[in-house]
């Protein structure tokens, strides 16, 4: 790689200096009181910072080629260090050491301060500074954005269910649970478990912190493969405009501010594009591999990404002994997910391929359903829909979905990613373009066609969302500068509009506009915005800590704190059998206590929904009117607790006590 003169490219310390201090003050003037949150991204980072450079030492030749001090260095290290810090949460969540994992990240915090400590700090010439400090304040401002509307108390549904209640459950119990009435548990999703270094020191909004962290990691990554794709032709402006270019995304902007997996699988691939087109004359098979691990343990479609990596990098002139290496280091960390899904559900790749592995825990009636509330795939759509299809997704976001607004600079990006091989012969890029523009098609139309077989969510193709992005940047430094300023020009006018549809489409969703911004609290934010907030906080406060409590018509167990059964809606409620079962309310009641239930939490107007909408508790045959009243007179056999909003709180007894409730909105129980 040859590189392009010191001037040309953004020192990383005054970059990031610049834009940690512009997240800083903003937050310091809009909502002080999450000033402190700070230290736990913070703190994470360095932790990554800390295990990507001791991996590092562990394999001689993984940064030796990336001319340092550089953006693209700092992200290799930086994506490095969460990978490694991966399978160890793991490990330890599985075997039931769950806290010790914590050590483990603590202890590569203090070494990754060690390691800043005796680094080389001396900042470049002024001139470099001083466009450095404007790169910086572009990223600061991207980050800002992320931080204020992330670090908000959570209210997406998925975050509710799984996301936060993984993380949750484990540092309750020191293990991570398996449940089969949530079939998200079965699969990787490693990404949440590292959620929970915030969730220690606050909660469910310092999960949301640790996950900005990620967001962070995807925009230096993003900036420094921008600056590798332009090669000799980077300016000091090639990352910044990168970072305009990803803010012209809504998805990408949803992606740093929920709980998404496809952030972590974002940052493992692009990460995994910095290694593959920053350092080509090394062959760094343990980076790669922790980063190819990393991918597949926080989605079961990291398995297409993983492939598509491995094509791309055998384009690139890796041989097959160093592909072997990372193949085996991706299978050592996403292995015991199989074993565990395998032992536990009798398919390895639950709920996939449901056809070959038979489980228990999966029908035809789940795949109905879960396909029901997923957007289509190429066998749906037909010809006609794929070929409507990139003009679908800049017209019909909404099809397509959470997240679902690409925005057509993406969509054009993707676009060009997969004519870029074709583009390098009619434009005579040299043989070692040509051979980076091969891999970059190569990867996108793999990936492509794995996206389009299983579902088109936008999202799940998050990683190739960011490469497209990142390959138009790449392309507009080829240009002259006339057309530069004018593309850049677009950019940023593209980058401000798809911040502001961001900014409409959460407000439109989530009313979160004033909390973010420091003008509501976060307690009067959720009693707006959660029907079942009162119930969760009576729970919180009044009923003993070893409870175990039957969730009906609610799946989002998360700020009941509890343990539990709270089956997602795609899933068998395990509730129907034991009313077929029951001869009547008492005996139903009663076999409630014997599977160890000591509360059960019934939301009213969600169950409605859930029962219409998916078919929760919908009894078929002759006998349905009699198990449906079964199931409407079973809460008579319970005690009332608490109820309002239409949830109510019961405490299950073998002996029903004719005690009026604890606390009442005067709702009659159904």
């Amino acid at each position: 790689m040859s590189d392009p003169p010191p001037v040309s490219r953004c020192h990383p310390i005054p970059v990031l200096l610049c834009a940690s201090a512009i997240v800083l003050l903003g937050t310091a003037l809009i909502d002080p009181p999450r000033l402190w949150l700070l230290l736990i991204p913070l703190s994470f980072l360095l932790s990554a910072y800390g295990a990507g450079t001791l991996m590092g030492r562990f394999s001689a030749d993984t940064l030796q080629d990336i001319a340092a001090p550089t953006i693209l260095r700092t992200a290799c290290i930086l994506g490095v260090g969460f990978a490694a810090m991966a399978p160890v949460a793991a490990f330890c969540s599985m075997g039931g050491w769950f806290q010790s994992a914590g050590a483990a990240i603590v202890a590569c915090l203090l070494y990754g301060l060690w390691t800043l400590a005796l680094s080389d700090r001396r900042v470049p010439v002024r001139g470099s500074l001083l466009v450095s400090l404007a790169g910086g304040t572009v990223l600061g401002a991207s980050w800002l954005l992320v931080w204020l509307w992330a670090t908000i108390p959570p209210t997406f549904y998925d975050e509710l269910t799984y996301h936060l209640v993984i993380p949750q459950r484990a540092l309750a119990t020191g293990k991570d649970q398996f449940l089969p009435w949530v079939y998200h548990t079965a699969m990787p999703h490693v990404s949440d478990l590292l959620l929970a270094w915030g969730m220690v020191p606050a909660g469910e909004v310092g999960a949301k912190a640790t996950h900005v962290s990620l967001w962070m990691l995807c925009t230096v990554a993003a900036w420094g493969l921008a600056e590798t794709m332009a090669a000799s032709r980077a300016t000091a402006w090639t990352g910044p405009l990168a970072i305009v270019a990803l803010a012209s995304s809504p998805t990408l902007w949803f992606l740093g501010t929920l709980s998404f997996a496809e952030t972590a699988l974002t940052a493992a691939m692009v990460t995994a594009g910095c290694l593959l087109f920053g350092a080509p004359a090394v062959r760094p098979w343990l980076a790669l591999g922790l980063l190819l691990g990393l991918a597949a343990c926080v989605k079961l479609s990291g398995l297409a990404w993983v492939l598509a990596t491995l094509v791309a990098a055998a384009i690139l002139g890796w041989d097959r002994r160093h592909l072997a290496k990372a193949c085996l280091v991706a299978v050592f960390c996403i292995a015991p997910w199989w074993v565990r899904a395998w032992l536990g559900t009798g398919s390895p790749i639950f709920p996939l391929a449901s056809g070959l592995f038979v489980s228990p825990y999966w029908s035809e009636s789940n795949q109905a359903r879960l396909k029901g509330e997923i957007p289509p795939s190429i066998q749906d759509l037909g010809l006609d829909g794929l070929l409507r299809l990139p003009l679908d997704l800049i017209q019909h976001p909404e099809r397509f979905g959470s997240a679902g607004d690409a925005g057509i600079l993406t969509v054009a990006g993707v676009g060009v990613l997969a004519i870029l091989p074709l583009l390098a012969r009619l434009l005579g890029w040299t043989e070692q373009e040509r051979r980076r523009a091969d891999a970059a098609g190569a990867f996108t139309w793999l990936a492509g066609l794995a996206w389009l077989t299983t579902s088109t969510t936008v999202r799940f193709f998050a990683p190739a969302l960011v490469l497209g992005l990142v390959g138009l940047v790449g392309i507009t430094a080829r240009l002259s500068r006339p057309a530069q300023a004018i593309v850049a020009a677009s950019f940023i006018i593209l980058g401000l509009l798809g911040s502001s549809r961001f900014i409409e489409q959460q407000e439109s969703v989530f009313s979160a506009t004033d909390v973010a911004l420091g003008r509501e609290t976060g307690d009067a934010y959720m009693t707006r915005r959660l029907d079942q907030d009162a119930a969760a906080r009576f729970v919180r406060e009044q009923v003993p800590r070893d409870a175990r409590i039957l969730f009906i018509g609610e799946a989002r167990a998360l700020y009941f704190e509890r343990d539990g059964m709270a089956p997602y809606p795609v899933s068998e409620h395990p509730l129907a059998q034991w009313v077929i079962e029951a001869a009547s309310p008492e005996t139903l009641a009663q076999r409630i206590a014997d599977e160890g239930f000591t509360h059960v939490v019934l939301n009213v107007r969600e169950f409605k929904r859930l029962h219409d909408q998916y078919g929760l508790l919908a009894f078929q045959g002759p006998d349905a009117a009699t198990l449906d009243q079964r199931l409407k007179e079973f809460p008579r056999a319970l005690t009332p607790l608490f109820s309002k909003n239409g949830v109510y709180v019961f405490q299950v007894n073998q002996v029903r006590h004719h005690s009026s409730a604890v606390t009442s909105d005067k709702e009659g129980t159904p």
